[in-house]
This record gives C-alpha cells, structure tokens and sequence, in this order.
C-alpha cells in the first residue's frame, strides 16, 4: 500500500493529539479540507496557502472543457472534458440551486430561516461560502461565486494570485508532472490522488466538520433535510460521477516508475481502488468520530460557535448554553435508526442488538434505546487491523470507554464523549500511520476480501449484527476489491452483481434520464432554441460521450472536432442562468420525480434488508473467490 499521511504534529498522548481541531494536517503530504481554518494549529501550514485564492470555475474551463489538437499532448494525463463533465452531469454543480429551489425554500420556511443565509449553516456544502469569505478577508479579485455550487477549487485547492499552480500545471513540457504532491501542494494544489487526502475532503461535507461550519442538524433533517448516507470513497467517487480516469487507466501511468510512481502513489496500481476503499473507511471512522468530539468541545477556543453549533442560529429562543442543549446538538451525528425504524415483527433490530461492535474485537454493549454515535464505517477497522497487523487492545479501551459514555445518559454524556472520541480519533491515525508501511498485493488483497465475507464469524463476546449501513459499507469495499482482483468469472460476476443489488451500491438509475434534462438546462442557460444544428448535434455527441467518459476512442473522436456545444459552453456559460432555469418548475419538477424514485427503492432496500441475508450473500461470494 503506497504511503498514507501521518499527523503533521504528532502530540503527547492519543488526547492530545485528538483535541486539536480538525487534525487532518498530513506530514509526508500536507492534507486540508475545504477551508484552512481546519489547518488553524498549524501557522505554517496555513500560511502556505495565505498568498493564493480561490477562483471561480468559469478559471478552469478555457482548457477543460474540450480537448482540441493543440492541447492532445495532454490527453494521456488528463480528459479535458472535467468542466463539462461537472456542469452537465455533477450533482455538485447543482449543490446551490438546491437551496434556491423548491426543497430548499421549503425547508427554510420549516425552520423558520433564510437558506441562502451563512447564518443559517448550509452555505459551506452548498455554496463554499467558507472559500468565498477567505477570499474577501484577502481582497483576492471577485470570481468564486455561490452559483458555482460544489466548484473546482473548493477540491483541488487556491490556484489563483504569484506562485500559484494555475499557470504551471497546464505546461506539458514544464516539469509540472515531476513535482512532487508536497511541492504541488507548496504552489496550492490539493493531491487528491492520495486516500487519506480525498477522504478528508470529500467527508468534511458526507459526514461533517464543525470547525469548517459543516454540519447537518437534526432540526434540519427535521425540515426536510435527508440524513446522510454511508460514504465508501471508491464508489461514492465512481458515482459522482467520475471526471478523471481510474490510475490503472491513465495512459502516463502505463510505464510509469521511480519518482513519478511516487508522486501519483502508483506503488500498488493493480490495487488503486481498494486502498482508496481501505483508506477511505477508516477515515470515515475519524472523522465521525471527530465531529462528535468537536460537538462535545463546548469551551475550545478554535471553534467558532456559529460555525460549529448552527442549532444556536435556527432556534435561539432555547438558548445558548451548549451543555443545556446537548441533547439536541448530540442528534447530528447519533445514529438515526436508533429511532426511525421499521416497526415490523419480526424485525432484526434485536438481532443486531444494540452497542458499538468492531468485528473480531470486543464488543461494548450500550444499553437498548440510548442512541448511539453513528457505527457503519466501524466494521471497516478490522479490515484494517487486518492489514496493517496494528494491535487492537487501545481500540477496545476507546470502545469500552464510549459505551460507558454513551450509557451514562441519552445522547450520551458530552465530557465522556468528547474523551472517548477523542481516543478513537488518535487510535485511527496510529492505524493510517501503519498502514503506510503496507503495500497491497494481490494476495493480501485476496486475504482483505475473505476477511469481509468472514467478519461477522466467530466475533468475539456476544456478536451484534450488522445494520443496513454497516453492510452497505462493507459490502461495498468487498466489490471494489474483487473488481481489482478482475474477477470476470460468470459466478464471481453474478454473485457480485446480487450483492450489489441487495445493498443498492449504485442507486443512480436515472441518471441518464437527468442528463438529458440538464443538458437542455444548459442549453437554456446559453440561450439556444431547439433546432437541428451544429449545436444540437453536438450536444447529442457529447452526450453519447457521457455514457463513458474514459473510452479512449470517443475521447479522440472529440480532439479536433469542433463541438459547438462545447465550444459555447467553455465561452458563454453563466452559472446563475443555469441555476435560474434549473429550478423552473417544470424543470425541478422532473428531476425531483426521478430522484423520488431513486429514493424510493432505497428505502425499500433499507426496509427489506436482513442481516441474515446479507451473511448468506458474503458466503455466497466467498465460495467464488480465489483461495489465498
């Protein structure tokens, strides 16, 4: 496995080193999310990045729009269709217009409170509001905009103002591919090539962070709001959907050694996925961890109050004594099939029982109808242990000191959280840092695939059972892995794709249905009518393109071609007229339908699943998969 960040300040005691806010700052390669707050212990780290800004996604598009003959050389590397492949078909792109639409309003008259207000605490996911306020505290020139929705700057980092990448990295023949991820990260440039680093980013939004002033509140998934999914890095990127190739399929890649295999961490290519899907989870795991911790903090100076408890804006008439409201504030990140669950008879619930469980570890009981802190990506750290041969018995002490508590009282008492979350948060960066010693081969990865199907074998004390979204995690690191593993068997291939359906991994169905719709919405935006021409025949052309990205083939096809689609796009797109017609009625009320739908089969998943089902699949799958 190539090498995975360590803390950048590695602190006296697992506490200490847990209590620093937002201690995602990486030595070998620096990582921080969204905004440098997140970095505000370390002076150094965020003065590397004082100097630059962000810019707006219209900075990007000139070159990655479409690909044309004076930029081929480029294509081994890179698509240079990323824009359009975000504007069109990127649910981040959309991520304002949500807020500006229907779902949004109604949500802001339940809670009483404008959305498209910071105060309100939707801004940050939806709009980088946090990137645009730093860019004003530096009077950096006007360019990011809330429009942008979930943008290229807010991923790959400031690339604006002296010395930052913007210029250098469109260079072929620069030496911009030689650099070094700490060297590009100097210059601005987020790497998110590295496991560690996606994950930080993309679950400082998927599960939160309240010192980044991202956090989804109860009373807002109260008011509409939907509670947040399980997150496997591998999948949740291939769902995004992509604008960029696997490694394995990048051509630069193909021969690729010394420094460069370094630079891209290529040291296990076979296996790139995987450690993303490995790496991902037990981030997953600190960063659930993190935010309970900092929920927790009432009296720590780094978090901003209305950053981290957006609860205290939406109803101040309860007051602003955090440990009088704690309850409340606990609800963000308690588990919330605690108590919105399925009524039925019988049920799995008391299968599964109740308590925080890491298979092969000791299990710690909570006692029934205490809610408990979010568990899915739990079961993902024996895979780790698994792994990297870290020892388990600090895991089993932080586990044993949250049940307690989390029994203490409902929701748990916040001291004891804030302590016991805090160690769990340490514990998984010593198990990040032992995973860097690693590399993955095709039998360890072998190994890490038998060890999902077997996890719930054999457990240590009184077993509990795996919950829909444990599975659906593990479930969906164990179809990476054998996708890695190129398991095109006809069994393999069929147990594979019954797994994936019983678990929904790919809830996506009508996508291609959306696409058509945005694709017009765009067109709207750049106020062309329907009509038989050169534009339509090039939207039409992009969107076969669309169906696969990474087809070498059809990405040739377009060097040279002249898409007048994309031609107009790259020149002419205004993100505020695409919001605009996006949330038309009729418009929103189309895509609503088909997101309804795809919602509705979910729930259905989620109601019908059974851990017993789940087991009979991984057996099912283990029969098919090579021995070690």
């Amino acid at each position: 496995m190539p090498k995975l960040s360590l803390p950048r300040k590695l602190l006296a005691g697992a506490l200490a080193l847990a209590a620093v806010a937002g201690a995602g700052l990486l030595a070998q390669r620096p990582a921080l999310a969204q905004q440098l707050t997140q970095s505000a212990a370390d002076e150094t780290v965020a003065k590397t990045w004082d100097k630059f800004h962000y810019e707006g996604a219209k900075a990007c598009s000139e070159c990655h729009t479409f690909p044309i003959r004076q930029r081929e050389k480029s294509l081994d590397l890179v698509l240079l269709t990323e824009y359009s492949i975000w504007q069109t078909h990127d649910k981040h792109a959309q991520a304002y217009a949500i807020l500006k639409g229907p779902r949004g309003k109604q949500i802001g008259e339940i809670l009483a409170k404008d959305v498209l207000k910071a105060e309100t605490g939707c801004l940050n996911c939806h709009g980088m509001n946090n990137l645009i306020e730093e860019n004003k505290a530096k009077k950096a020139p006007a360019g990011l905009e809330l429009e942008d929705g979930i943008s290229c700057a807010g991923c790959h980092g400031p690339s604006g103002g002296d010395g930052s990448w913007h210029g250098d990295h469109a260079v072929v023949q620069g030496g911009w591919r030689k650099k070094t991820a700490e060297d590009k990260f100097k210059r601005g440039m987020r790497d998110l090539r590295d496991p560690v680093i996606r994950a930080e980013l993309c679950l400082s939004c998927h599960v939160g962070n309240a010192a980044e002033g991202k956090v989804v509140s109860h009373a807002m998934m109260a008011a509409g709001h939907p509670p947040l999914p399980p997150i496997e890095i591998a999948t949740f990127s291939k769902n995004q959907p992509q604008h960029w190739r696997d490694a394995g399929k990048v051509p630069f890649f193909d021969k690729a050694t010394g420094d460069v295999s370094k630079n891209y961490h290529l040291e296990a290519l076979d296996f790139n996925q995987t450690e993303f899907a490995l790496a991902g989870t037990i981030v997953a795991v600190r960063e659930t961890f993190r935010l309970a911790q900092q929920r927790a903090s009432f009296d720590d100076a780094k978090l901003k109050r209305e950053l981290a408890w957006p609860e205290l804006a939406t109803s101040p008439a309860l007051g602003t004594d955090l440990k009088q409201r704690w309850p409340e504030l606990a609800m963000a990140h308690s588990d919330c099939y605690a108590c919105h669950h399925d009524l039925r008879y019988p049920g799995y619930r008391q299968q599964r029982g109740f308590g925080y469980f890491v298979p092969k570890v000791d299990a710690q009981r909570v006692v029934p109808g205490r809610p408990v802190i979010r568990t899915w990506p739990l079961a993902g750290l024996s895979v780790g242990i698994e792994q990297a041969g870290t020892k388990s018995d600090a895991l089993a002490s932080a586990l044993k000191a949250l049940g307690a508590a989390t029994n203490a009282r409902p929701f748990g008492d916040p001291a004891a959280v804030r302590s016991a979350a805090g160690d769990l948060v340490g514990w998984c960066n010593t198990l990040l840092a032992d995973l860097q010693t690693k590399r993955l081969t095709r039998p360890q990865a072998i190994k890490l695939a038998r060890a999902i199907c077997t996890l719930w074998d054999n457990a240590k004390g009184r077993t509990l059972e795996p919950d829909y979204e444990t599975a659906r995690q593990m479930g969906s690191m164990l179809l990476v892995i054998c996708d890695d593993l190129k398991l095109n068997g006809e069994k393999p291939q069929k147990q594979m794709q019954e797994l994936r359906k019983y678990l929904d991994t790919e809830p996506y169905f009508n996508r291609p249905q959306r696409v058509e719709v945005l694709l017009d919405v765009v067109r709207e935006a750049l106020g062309r009518p329907k009509a038989n021409d050169d534009f339509s025949k090039g939207q039409q052309s992009f969107g076969e393109y669309l169906k696969d990205v990474t087809d070498k083939k059809k990405l040739e096809e377009m060097v040279g071609a002249q898409n007048q689609f994309l031609l107009i796009l790259g020149t002419a797109f205004d993100n505020k007229k695409f919001t605009d017609a996006l949330i038309k009625p009729d418009v929103t009320k189309v895509l609503q339908k088909y997101s309804d739908e795809e919602e509705e089969r979910t729930l259905k998943t989620i109601a019908g699943y059974n851990p017993q089902t789940f087991k009979k699949h991984l057996k099912e799958l283990l029969a098919v998969l090579p021995s070690e």
